[in-house]
């Protein structure tokens, strides 16, 4: 099986809490995706980049809409999503990233690419693959790299050698419409996990949103961890080394 895996990221500097997040389909699934997504557009008049940024009560119903298609797809496992969240009041790059804020970021990435899809998706009796999608970003960081060390993850941490991550490339988001689902659902889940739908003046519009989305998941908030037997749609609140 070949499986696309979409991912972007949130809040990894200014907020306390970060979060690292992405979809994964299968190719067939993938072209499902885009399709319905360009009949959304066509429906509800929605042509510009779709944002977490952008949400308005004005957009909201249109928001609400999109988000009503994308559980459809995910409901029928089309489709399933997957995020990280850590907080970047215990991340300590000096002690386990010599320093180096971009490597200690990836190594995160590492972390939800090989637990989270790798160990899901992959097994040693499969001869299945994973190209890897992020939504771009300025770094000195050489992917090729990450595509490496997840490679050997897999042979170490669960037998796999097969070396299933065969490609991992960025993409500017305001071009995929894939990325900018993933925008929307990382964007209500690290407003929530920081507090920001606690706090008076915030946008009325956000918190209905990230609460629609909430209950089309199934879930309480989005701001916990989600049941170990979920399998569509996972929060996985990550434990720091000390």
């Amino acid at each position: 099986m070949l499986y696309y895996v979409y991912c972007d990221e949130s809040r990894q500097s200014k907020d306390r809490y970060m979060v690292i997040g992405g979809f994964i389909l299968t190719v067939e699934d993938k072209d499902e995706f885009y399709d319905t997504i360009k009949k959304y557009r066509e429906e509800q008049r929605m042509f510009a980049e779709l944002k977490w940024t952008k949400v308005t009560q004005q957009k909201l119903p249109q928001y609400k809409r999109f988000i009503e298609y994308f559980f459809a797809l995910n409901n029928t496992d089309k489709i399933h999503y997957h995020c990280i969240i850590i907080d970047n009041h215990q991340v300590d790059h000096k002690k386990f990233s010599k320093g180096d804020k971009e490597l200690g970021f990836y190594k995160f990435y590492y972390q939800l690419l090989l637990h989270s899809f790798g160990r899901r998706y992959c097994s040693p009796d499969d001869d299945d693959r994973f190209i890897v999608i992020l939504d771009y970003r300025v770094t000195s960081y050489k992917l090729n790299t990450l595509k490496v060390v997840l490679n050997r993850g897999m042979n170490k941490r669960y037998s796999i050698d097969s070396n299933p991550f065969v490609s991992i490339e960025p993409r500017r988001s305001k071009k995929d419409d894939i990325l900018q689902i993933a925008d929307i659902i990382i964007g209500s889940i690290g407003f929530q996990k920081n507090g920001y739908d606690l706090l008076a003046g915030t946008r009325k519009a956000k918190k209905e949103l990230a609460n629609f989305i909430a209950s089309q998941a199934g879930l309480p908030d989005l701001k916990s961890n989600t049941p170990w037997g979920n399998h569509r749609f996972t929060i996985w609140n990550f434990r720091l080394q000390k």
